[in-house]
């Protein structure tokens, strides 16, 4: 559970800053469009960085720099801080899109993100990890699942978020968009996890499996 928050701490801080940011600035009588464009520069104050520390690009920190290009350029064309406040829900769509399709084809998304906690970093868990997902059905339908009940939950905060947007002034929306988003990275942990129990099984019985295979006879090999 530590590792799995661990990993979301990023995304934990870019829900944190710009909101702390965008109040601190509304406090000090900024108006509401330069202050949303502040918030967001502020999170790819620390987001790009990261990213040079790490050598990488990731999906994560690109996220975030596309967030405040989008920003900017909505707030700049229509001077409507609304706007800029529904840009989750459009990314959430598109995400929940993306999940669903990866059940149809390929392999769903889950498949990846819970690889770490089913296998431990053991290099033999994941070989058997991947071979589960050609021999076990259940591995392919728990996957699939999990896959779509957190597109539903990224769907149904994307449709809140809306509704928050259009029934709070601008100062309140900023703030409350930030509790389902915080509710949907818990949804998303406790659905992982509580599959992870499950898939743990699932892999070891393909080890045991590999483990009492018959080994060819010398005789065989020759």
């Amino acid at each position: 559970m530590l590792r799995t928050l661990r990993a979301l701490l990023p995304t934990l801080f870019d829900l944190i800053v710009p909101t702390v940011v965008y109040y601190l600035l509304h406090w000090l009588g900024v108006a509401d469009a330069p202050a949303l464009i502040a918030a967001c520069a502020a999170t790819a104050g620390y987001a790009v960085p990261r990213m040079i520390r790490r050598r990488r690009m990731d999906a994560l920190g690109l996220l975030v720099i596309a967030e405040l290009a989008a920003t900017t350029a909505l707030l700049t064309a229509t001077g409507d801080a609304r706007l800029a406040l529904l840009r989750p829900s459009v990314y959430l769509t598109v995400a929940a899109a993306v999940f669903l399709l990866s059940c149809r084809y390929g392999r769903p998304l889950t498949y990846t993100g819970a690889t770490p906690m089913a296998t431990k970093g053991d290099p033999e868990r994941a070989s058997a990890y991947e071979r589960s997902w050609h021999n076990s059905p259940q591995m392919r339908s728990t996957h699939r699942r999990l896959s779509a009940a957190i597109a539903a939950a990224m769907f149904g905060y994307a449709v809140l978020n809306v509704v928050i947007v259009h029934s709070f002034p601008v100062s309140q929306a900023d703030g409350l968009q930030k509790v389902p988003g915080v509710a949907l990275i818990l949804v998303v942990m406790v659905l992982l996890r509580s599959r992870v129990p499950r898939l743990s099984r699932i892999v070891d019985a393909e080890q045991r499996r590999s483990t009492d295979a018959p080994q060819p006879t010398t005789a065989a090999c020759a």
